[in-house]
């Protein structure tokens, strides 16, 4: 009974104290497992898994394959070379770049330069891989000069026959060199536009930057800003329709430039292109019509880009339905030089 009583004794005291108690044992254990978490993070048996696998991996076919990848990349003044080891009486070779002078890759190498040789030593082991599973890169280009982003897209277009290529990219520049060597490689390129707006990062849009479409895009997207000014003017919301119809005004200068480029010059000179397609000059005949109709639109496009010296100075906004024929004359502009230009590439053919 003696016992019994020290029982109930002690059971009532830990119920006066058995939230704390709970409290304490709950915290260990988050505590325990956060540890676990940490020990699993360690970095150093990944470091020696690393060292061990190169050692003993590093084969001549490996050394091939970097350096047939850096002289894609036109790093011809890069090399690799196998240097033997002989740890505890065993015979071993490792990867080193042969480098002028003598200090680490960092201490000798530009930014631009280590990012090649990081690219070329992914691409060459995945080329040495037996699957043929998907490869993603984000920004594979930066730190990288002008001629060498011709030589990534080059090889990412190249690769993309042999497996899915995903590029995340804010390059505007790059986008269109990849499209151009998707195009001269006959490899298939699929655009996306990710994004930030007022519902967050990572929207997915269908419609690209207007700075990478095509005129007849840019046409469309015209359209829809037509919509939100008769929207606008509907709701009798002035301020709303000057804004829209300015920016519409400034995009409509940008898609008669672009106009120009693509459609009237049938693409024989285009911005970041490697060189001028003289092939493409059998499509061009520029007439003095040509002429009046782009300096008219340019002409009236440009007014809306410019601030006004004072409100006195400030333009009256075109009603929407004059914007919407000043859409429809570029429009009917790109149809009718695109169908001339397809019977001037069969009467010179």
């Amino acid at each position: 009974m003696t016992q019994e009583k020290l029982e109930l004794e002690a059971r009532k005291r830990l119920g006066e104290v058995k939230a704390a108690v709970l409290d304490a044992i709950a915290k260990h254990e988050l505590s325990r497992k956060l540890q676990a978490c940490i020990d699993s993070m360690e970095t150093r048996g990944i470091s020696r898994k690393s060292t061990e696998i190169s050692r003993t991996m590093a084969s001549q076919e490996l050394a091939d394959a970097l350096n047939a990848e850096l002289r894609s990349l036109k790093v011809h003044e890069l090399c690799v070379g196998m240097k033997p080891e002989s740890p505890g009486g065993k015979t071993q070779f490792k990867l080193t770049l042969q480098l002028p002078g003598i200090g680490a890759p960092a201490t000798v190498l530009s930014e631009g330069e280590q990012r090649a040789i990081a690219i070329a030593s992914f691409l060459a082991e995945i080329r040495l891989g037996k699957g043929r599973g998907g490869i993603v890169f984000d920004d594979p280009v930066s730190s990288l000069d002008h001629r060498r982003r011709w030589e990534v897209a080059e090889r990412l277009s190249v690769e993309s026959k042999q497996r899915q290529v995903i590029v995340f990219t804010h390059d505007i520049y790059f986008l269109a060199i990849l499209e151009q060597k998707a195009d001269t490689n006959g490899a298939t390129l699929a655009k996306n536009y990710i994004r930030r707006t007022s519902n967050g990062f990572g929207v997915h849009s269908q419609e690209l930057p207007f700075d990478v479409i095509s005129t007849k895009a840019r046409v469309g997207q015209l359209r829809q800003m037509l919509v939100e000014a008769q929207k606008a003017k509907k709701d009798g919301d002035d301020d709303r329709l000057r804004m829209v119809t300015t920016s519409a005004y400034g995009k409509l200068r940008l898609a008669w430039e672009r106009c120009v480029e693509e459609v009237l010059l049938n693409g024989v000179v285009q911005r970041f292109g490697e060189g001028v397609s003289t092939q493409r000059l059998k499509a061009v005949l520029v007439t003095d019509d040509n002429y009046m109709q782009i300096e008219a639109g340019m002409s009236k496009s440009s007014k809306f880009e410019h601030d006004a010296a004072s409100p006195v100075g400030r333009l009256p906004i075109p009603d929407p339905d004059e914007l919407s024929a000043d859409i429809e004359s570029l429009e009917e502009f790109r149809a009718t030089v695109d169908k001339r230009n397809k019977q001037g590439i069969a009467a010179r053919a």
